[in-house]
């Protein structure tokens, strides 16, 4: 389980293996079931989430609709940031879509991580990079490129998403009605 996420932090820094099994007893383990919530509206979390296995999405409630913003699969990290960091009332809820696994870390254990291994601090500014530049890709989507453009990207950049994601989910990620995602499946089938 923990061998997973050092494969995964492998990527960004080189943990000794004291740090590793120092950060390893600072996580739980926990297994949830689809459709369950990880973070809820209006309440705090001190959590963090390593998915190992699954999928989830992060989304907000508008005039009574879901609203979209986020989805993942394994081996990422997702959490209510503004929440976690200002411990506020969260505005986004975080809700599995597939029975998953997870690594948890909270906000107490993360802050004497910073103590005790200071590379982890190094590694979090990393994850923290890559979150905000994918933000920043979508964002620059979203203003940039038509609803076809934005599906055509997530199904080239993404295609396993689209088979494990209801289609009515999908639509409020693209920012367009489950309607005229058929519409758009149908004309790139057409094209191809």
């Amino acid at each position: 389980m923990t061998e997973q996420f050092f494969t995964y932090t492998d990527k960004f820094v080189n943990f000794r293996q004291a740090d590793k099994e120092l950060l390893a007893s600072a996580m739980s383990f926990r297994h949830v079931k689809t459709k369950t919530d990880l973070v809820s509206y209006d309440k705090r979390t001190d959590e963090l989430f390593f998915l190992l296995k699954g999928c989830l999405r992060k989304y907000y409630i508008k005039d009574g609709q879901q609203i979209t913003i986020y989805i993942t699969a394994e081996n990422s990290f997702i959490g209510a940031f503004d929440s976690f960091i200002t411990g506020t009332a969260c505005k986004e809820i975080i809700e599995t879509l597939e029975p998953s696994e997870l690594l948890v870390l909270n906000k107490k254990d993360l802050d004497k991580l910073y103590k005790d291994i200071p590379l982890m601090n190094e590694f979090v500014r990393k994850i923290l990079e890559q979150t905000l530049i994918q933000f920043q890709q979508a964002l620059t989507s979203f203003i940039l490129d038509s609803p076809e453009e934005r599906y055509t990207k997530l199904l080239s950049q993404n295609p396993e998403i689209l088979q494990r994601v209801p289609q009515h989910m999908l639509a409020t990620y693209l920012g367009i009605t489950a309607t005229s995602l058929s519409r758009i499946r149908k004309r790139i089938v057409e094209k191809s």
